[in-house]
């Protein structure tokens, strides 16, 4: 199914949360949901794509990749998938209205730098308040004041994927991280990367 910036696959958004869970222990749909940010924010960084291939919104508790979460959710929605793809649902077991648990998938569907993308989002953000962090980062700050009145999700702009965050207005940076971005990367590069990955976009036949 062709998402915003891509194409969105079951099979493989399940293998990237069973292997969320299996290497940090989590089992909530929010902190699935917020190390798939945080390892889709490297990745698109340093390898020019989304590991999840999916279309991301600011909502209340921070950036959330749209579809990801109906698979999490086993939403209605997804009856527009193939039954070939609607089938891997069986993997997701739901134990209550926030915990997931994953049965064992492989991870053939993931490349290595997915898979270290993924491992650096869980080496950096466990044993933390997710929501909170998530919030510093300019994909959610963009509405923050939106959200202080509003609770409808709002798209996230791709290109503040590429934007750092200002540390200075950063409390959740500045706790846990002595007022280090720990995705910090140079302007220029970037302002290339951005190019790169959109230019890739454009010329991408669907």
């Amino acid at each position: 199914m062709q998402s915003k910036y891509g194409f969105f696959n079951i099979e493989k958004i399940i293998q990237t949360f069973y292997y969320i869970q299996s290497h940090s222990n989590v089992n909530t749909k929010l902190e699935l949901i917020k190390f798939l940010f945080f390892a889709d924010r490297i990745n698109i960084r340093k390898h020019f794509s989304f590991i999840s291939l999916d279309y991301y919104v600011a909502m209340r508790y921070g950036p959330v990749a749209s579809t990801s979460l109906d698979v999490l959710n086993k939403n209605d929605r997804l009856d527009v998938f193939p039954e070939g793809e609607l089938k891997y649902l069986d993997y997701i077991v739901v134990l209550n209205n926030s915990e997931r648990e994953i049965k064992n998938i492989s991870n053939d569907l993931l490349s290595k730098n997915e898979m270290s993308s993924l491992d650096k989002s869980i080496e950096l953000f466990s044993k933390m308040k997710l929501v909170e962090i998530s919030h510093d980062y300019p994909e959610w700050k963009r509405y923050k004041e939106y959200f202080e009145y509003c609770n409808s999700s709002q798209p996230i702009v791709i290109d503040d994927f590429f934007n750092n965050p200002n540390v200075n207005d950063s409390p959740a940076i500045q706790k846990y991280f002595n007022s280090v971005d720990p995705l910090y990367e140079d302007i220029d590069y970037l302002n290339e990367a951005k190019d790169f990955y959109l230019d890739s976009i454009r010329n991408h036949v669907y």
